[in-house]
């Protein structure tokens, strides 16, 4: 029996990804639209366009680990696909009768792991599930669930920058729910922690760029659980600044630095304290354990002379 691997750059089977693909892209076109205009008009979900990119980043620098060939593809491999296509069509079916958009989004990603198993087997699958997987960070959640955690997130920030700013000399604040009331030297107003400012974006972002360096690069599991995990505290409290510095403008009169092109500068410096902060974890893990190397045995050392 010939189990030698038949290789994967042939003209049919060129055609036939290029046939596969446009299929899929026809069939979820109007899901792909909808995406696009997500991430287009919602600040929370611009990084949609990177999502892909950087998927196909991580196949190219794992490339030296791709099958050399395209082994005959098991009558399991073959089952698994048919029943993830099957499962993604009767989801994909379900969310269309309910007008429900997030299933679709992930009958999508389904549908691209069944056609992989069923076209391309188990090894090939293995080598890109992550890449696949990686799309779901694209998908914009649905509102109740992006509501359930801005909400959190919100009041987070409120109270933490009411009580940054009771520090200051003759300032009184008080934060109800995402509102802070303030009162220094006769002056009242209130501080409104909006949607835009919840830290979702920044939230979203770290989650998406600590999940893929833990993939890009050799990690213990451990070190991999933790970079992920420590994504959320790094964003909550980089946006804690945010909103801490705006109410600060707010208080002493420079309304015009907290909004505007101002306000998103200072957005973009916490995004760059934050890749920061990530950068230093990473840094922390890698050197957390060294390996002790055995010391030479006499006369084999490095550079010595053997006698």
């Amino acid at each position: 029996m010939n189990t030698k691997p038949r290789s994967l750059l042939t003209p049919a089977n060129t055609l036939q990804a290029v046939v596969l693909t446009t299929l899929l892209a026809l069939l979820f076109w109007h899901v792909l639209h909808r995406l696009v205009l997500k991430w287009l008009s919602s600040e929370d979900w611009s990084h949609g366009f990177i999502i892909p990119l950087f998927s196909l980043y991580y196949l190219y620098i794992r490339r030296d680990m791709m099958p050399a060939g395209l082994l005959d593809r098991s009558l399991i491999s073959r089952l698994a696909g048919a029943a993830l296509l099957t499962l993604a069509f009767l989801l994909y079916l379900k969310a269309t009768i309910a007008r429900i958009d997030y299933p679709k989004n992930v009958a999508l990603v389904m549908s691209i792991f069944g056609t992989l198993l069923m076209v391309c087997g188990w090894p090939l699958t293995r080598w890109s599930w992550f890449a696949v997987a990686f799309l779901m960070f694209a998908m914009p959640l649905p509102d109740n669930i992006y509501g359930q955690i801005t909400s959190p997130l919100q009041r987070i920030a409120a109270r933490v920058s009411a009580g940054v700013l009771s520090m200051v000399p003759d300032m009184l604040t008080e934060a109800s729910g995402t509102i802070v009331e303030y009162s220094y030297r006769g002056r009242t107003g209130t501080l409104d922690v909006e949607r835009a400012c919840s830290g979702m974006r920044l939230l979203m972002t770290m989650t998406a760029l600590g999940v893929a360096m833990t993939f890009v690069n050799e990690r213990s599991l451990w070190q991999r659980l933790i970079m992920i995990l420590v994504c959320v505290p790094i964003a909550v409290f980089c946006n804690v600044i945010r909103v801490t510095t705006t109410g600060f403008f707010v208080v002493f009169g420079r309304q015009d630095l907290a909004q505007g092109t101002a306000h998103t500068l200072l957005g973009l410096m916490m995004l760059a304290v934050a890749f920061s902060l990530y950068g230093a974890t990473s840094y922390v893990l890698n050197h957390l354990f060294v390996d002790n190397q055995p010391e030479p045995e006499n006369g084999t050392a490095a550079g010595g002379i053997a006698g």
